[in-house]
């Protein structure tokens, strides 16, 4: 009896801690920030439970049908009605701002019939094996439509350019682990895909345009508004264009001594001719 009574009170406790466990986490997956704020830095435990689950860089086929359980019962939903969210590229920015860490430009698309809310995408920096306290950051997409792509872009903490020490000297990290649907609200015809893991060296930097100069934006305005300021760039231009048709039609070519002594010779000697003849 004692150990029946036993059996069920660890029953219940295991019920209970599981049901406190899956309400913490969609409270974090419901307000991030308020995680942040009570209990520090965001950890990627979250992340660590989809690796072990799906590995990294892999696919699953998509499923003809999909059977998953419902409080009133079972039921099967159509893979048609089953989308998924991809990752189509990443770049990362040539610059870093003071005080943070390295950004990446995320492009993801909705490769399904129905807009997705509110899902999670989270950027990880890597230098050896993953850690909870690895420097990660997670953006929330508040709206994805039905079959397009969004672009985001994620900032690292600036912990993740000293993950390392090598005789006194930091080292940044190395590689970077994207996970899509980080919080696996949704459910996705292939699962396997949203955790994606890139060498920082492989990874295509994007430069972005320096603005203009105040000089050089009133340089341009006065160009602009001005038209005598354009006027001797095309008087130039045309003169560069146009050339004479003849030594004698340009004054520079009568000027020249080389070309007068010739003119001179041609004469002395059609004059000699006549007086022969």
């Amino acid at each position: 009896m004692k150990r029946i009574r036993i059996s069920s009170f660890m029953l219940l406790a295991l019920f209970a801690s599981s049901t406190m466990f899956t309400t913490n986490s969609v409270a974090r997956a419901d307000d991030v920030d308020l995680h942040r704020l009570l209990h520090g830095p965001e950890r990627c435990d979250h992340v660590i439970g989809l690796l072990l689950r799906h590995g990294v860089n892999n696919d699953s086929p998509a499923p003809a049908t999909t059977h998953t359980f419902h409080p009133y019962g079972p039921i099967t939903i159509p893979a048609t009605d089953i989308g998924d969210l991809e990752l189509i590229s990443i770049a990362q920015h040539g610059e870093t701002s003071a005080g943070c860490g390295p950004s990446f430009n995320l492009v993801i698309k909705n490769c399904s019939a129905r807009d997705v809310c509110g899902s999670r995408v989270t950027l990880v920096g890597l230098l050896g094996r993953i850690r909870p306290t690895s420097p990660n950051v997670t953006v929330k997409i508040e709206s994805l439509p039905a079959g397009q792509a969004v672009e985001v872009t994620l900032t690292l903490p600036i912990d993740a350019l000293a993950m390392g020490n090598l005789n006194g000297q930091a080292i940044a990290m190395n590689r970077v682990l994207v996970v899509l649907d980080s919080y696996d609200q949704f459910m996705e015809s292939n699962e396997a895909n949203n955790l994606r893991m890139y060498e920082t060296s492989a990874i295509p930097v994007v430069t972005a345009a320096a603005p203009p100069t105040p000089t050089d934006a009133v340089v341009s305005d006065a160009a602009t508004s001005s038209p005598a300021a354009t006027a001797p760039a095309a008087t130039a231009v045309t003169q560069d264009q146009t050339e004479p048709a003849s030594p004698s039609d340009s004054s520079v070519g009568l000027s020249s001594p080389d070309l007068k002594t010739a003119i001179d010779q041609f004469t002395d000697g059609a004059t000699k001719e006549q007086d022969a003849s």
